[in-house]
This record gives C-alpha cells, structure tokens and sequence, in this order.
C-alpha cells in the first residue's frame, strides 16, 4: 500500500496513480489478489490495497467511530523480545478515540485457532512482544471482518459518495444538518433532500457521513439497507 499527501505540489495526479499502483504491484508478487486504490476520508489520503479483503477491511475501519487515525500503509515491526529479534507484520495501524494504538494483521483465516499449531504460537509470541512495546497486536480475519454484510455494503456506498464531495469544504452543509437534527432529534436522507434540493443532496448526505464516521450522530446502517428512508440522529 501507499499513501498520498497534499502538502506540496508534487507530479500530476495521474503520474501520482501510476508511479504508486506500480510500486504496489511490485510489492504484491506472484498472486491473484486485487489492488485497489482508495480514498480514506477518515485520514484525507489516497491508499493503495492490496487484496480484496484488506479493501473489505478498510471499508469497515473507516466505518467505526471508535477509531481516531488509522494507517494502511503495510511494515515489518521489528522488536527485540526475550533477546530475539521480531520481525511482526502490520497491515494497519489503528488508534482509538481513547488513545490506545492497535497493530493490525489483515488475513484469511488459518490454523491460528489451534492453540498448538506454530502459526498460533507465533501469533501469541507477536501478541505479547507487541504488549511490551506499549501497543497491542490483533489478526482480522474475513470472520471478523466480513461478519456483517450490510454494514460493509452500506459503508462502500457512504466512501464512495464521501470521495466525491473530497475538495469542497463541508462545514456550512454540517452546520445547517446540526440545527436540524438538534431541533427535531433525528432526520432521514429523504428529508434532507427536501430541505435542501436535489442539486445539493450529494453534499449534505457526504456531509452527515462524515459526521457519522465520526460518531456525532449514530443511525442503524448495521442493520438495515441504506435508502432514501435511512434515519440519522443524536447519539
């Protein structure tokens, strides 16, 4: 994976995309794997995935309010543990609203599960290395990751609708959802195209998202389709 930033004014866009899809695909090696290459809202960069589930993961990451930052650029942690050498492998690194730092190994699941296979000693040896470094380890398996389907499947919509308003600025669209809401205590997306037109909808529904993603209003995308009927509202 890769990462860009907008700080500086660098190579055009597209020879961006190119020179980071083609570093990406010679990390990847010899495999079947898709890359993607995504835009986080959660931390305004562009990053390049390297498998269908780490997109999968990704999309439920920047879906919980729980989390602050997160990287998806992939490293080797190296950490000197009971005088051996760790090399542990990161596929993101997560922390949450209350500070604490979470290593993530993305993967299908494996013999991890039996606590006597090597692969599932060498996870806990990972596991208490990463504990003593002030930081905890965890395997995200498609078990985890891919337990809810809607959930994924609403929030591949909501990123999708979130890039597209990516270089307009949101907060006057947020300020007008904020006294509704705090007025009548919940609003649908049907309302708010109402309230508001068709011709600005896209902006207001990405801008109630992203306050969505980060936990100021809650709704039910978890267990339901999201539609025109789809309701949010105050925590």
């Amino acid at each position: 994976m890769a990462q860009t930033t907008s700080a500086k004014r660098g190579p055009r866009l597209g020879t961006q995309f190119r020179g980071k899809l083609a570093a990406a695909y010679g990390q990847r090696g010899v495999g079947p794997n898709s890359l993607w290459y995504v835009y986080s809202p959660r931390t305004r960069c562009d990053w390049v995935l390297r498998s269908d589930l780490e997109w999968d993961h990704f999309v439920l990451s920047e879906s919980d309010p729980n989390i602050a930052e997160c990287s998806y650029h992939p490293d080797r942690h190296r950490i000197t543990s009971d005088g051996q050498q760790l090399d542990i492998p990161v596929d993101a690194v997560v922390t949450y609203q209350g500070g604490e730092t979470e290593w993530r190994r993305v993967r299908f699941a494996g013999k991890e599960s039996d606590e006597n296979s090597p692969a599932a000693m060498q996870l806990s040896q990972f596991v208490a290395a990463a504990k003593a470094s002030g930081v905890s380890y965890k395997l995200w398996t498609d078990q985890t990751i891919r337990s809810n389907h809607i959930l994924l499947a609403n929030w591949r919509r909501i990123l999708a609708w979130m890039a597209a308003a990516r270089d307009r600025s949101l907060a006057s669209y947020q300020a007008d959802l904020a006294r509704v809401i705090q007025a009548e205590g919940e609003i649908a997306l049907e309302q708010i195209e109402s309230m508001f037109g068709e011709a600005s909808f896209s902006l207001y529904a990405a801008a109630i998202f992203g306050e969505l993603q980060r936990g100021i209003y809650v709704s039910d995308l978890g267990a339901k389709p999201l539609s025109i009927h789809t309701t949010i509202q105050m925590p």
